[in-house]
């Protein structure tokens, strides 16, 4: 019985150790020949690298813009997959002028239109790095496919759209993206925000609108006209100030301090220190501080009492206010409670430099 079990298990071992080892084998002939295969399409890649750099570069040279589109119209297709990394990796670190040419020669090369096509491809990451691809070139005429990319399925691809757009920076893009803002389940807010910062002031009527058709969004677009407004930001935003919605004037504040404070941004941050909401008030007293307005110290210190939120913003503006908040808020040391605790505290961090002044 024992040898019989013995001659069975030598009968099943001897052709699994024979298979297996054939596996094995076959295993590594095929990671020798990946391997050589990897190292043949590198050199490929590199010889043919170092054989397009001066005709790219040349795009970088507007007296050889000619010359270099030229050659570009020249290049075959079969090597179109590296000049479309070498054109992508220049015009992700360029800006002004030498973008218009790299997106020529994008052009002439016919990658536009390969970008074009790929935007249906059933790979999401072909989809994505297409539709950055157009944005980096600034191509308005995909802006059709590009919208459309906002709602694809995948988020990386809608992450890709919204970027586009904020390169091409084209004004249809603007009502787009607004109306995506509050989606925050399929869209990230702050990307978002910062295609719109591309557009700078000229968002800023869209905004405006998208405000006044949607009042629930009110505060939400104050805070990015912080982010991305200028001048006729701020006189919207002053506007903003006699909305009966306390966020709506909180973040109308922030966003006037972010942008800077003229006169009559003072005259209203000084009157919206005594708003009935706290946090309006500490607004106010950040927004004056950011502003340097020496002369509404002893408005500043006189809400040390408030609740906290106002009275750490007004003490906190009081530092950065040079010797006239200095002279407040040594006024308040030897007072009891908040007022003395927040005066001693700023006044600390003026001596050590452990704050921003």
């Amino acid at each position: 019985m024992f040898e019989y079990i013995a001659d069975l298990f030598i009968a099943v071992l001897v052709p699994f150790l024979a298979l297996s080892a054939a596996v094995l084998f076959v295993m590594l002939v095929y990671l020798v020949l990946h391997r050589a295969v990897d190292e043949v399409q590198f050199k490929r890649r590199k010889r043919l690298t170092q054989q397009y750099r001066p005709v790219v570069d040349a795009l970088l040279q507007p007296e050889h813009l000619a010359e270099s589109l030229a050659a570009i119209a020249a290049v075959s297709a079969h090597h179109g997959p590296i000049l479309e990394a070498m054109l992508l990796k220049l015009l992700a670190v360029s800006t002004g002028s030498v973008v218009d040419r790299l997106s020529e020669g994008a052009r002439v090369a016919g990658l536009v239109e390969v970008w074009i096509e790929r935007l249906a491809s059933y790979t999401w990451w072909v989809r994505a790095d297409s539709a950055r691809a157009l944005g980096l070139v600034r191509n308005s005429g995909a802006l059709p496919l590009i919208f459309r990319a906002l709602d694809d399925d995948h988020e990386e691809v809608r992450a890709a759209a919204v970027d586009a757009l904020g390169l091409i920076g084209h004004e249809e893009a603007i009502p787009v993206l607004l109306n995506r803002l509050g989606d925050e389940s399929r869209y990230q807010r702050v990307r978002i925000v910062e295609a719109l910062r591309e557009f700078g002031d000229a968002a800023t009527p869209a905004l405006v609108k998208h405000a006044h058709d949607r009042p629930a969004d009110a505060a939400m677009v104050a805070d990015i006209l912080g982010f991305i407004g200028g001048h006729v930001a701020a006189e919207e935003l002053k506007t903003w100030m006699t909305n009966t919605d306390t966020g709506v004037r909180g973040a109308a504040l922030r966003s006037l301090g972010s942008i800077g404070l003229d006169d009559e941004g003072v005259t209203i941050a000084l009157k919206a220190l005594d708003d009935h909401d706290a946090s309006v008030r500490a607004a106010a007293a950040r927004a004056i501080g950011r502003a340097r307005r020496q002369d509404a110290a002893p408005r500043l210190a006189s809400h040390l009492d408030d609740e906290w939120i106002v009275a750490a913003s007004s003490a906190d503006a009081l530092r950065r206010l040079g010797r006239p908040g200095q002279d407040a808020l040594k006024a308040r040391v030897d007072d009891p409670g908040r007022a003395g605790d927040l005066a001693r505290q700023m006044l600390w961090e003026r001596r050590t430099g452990t704050g921003e002044v």
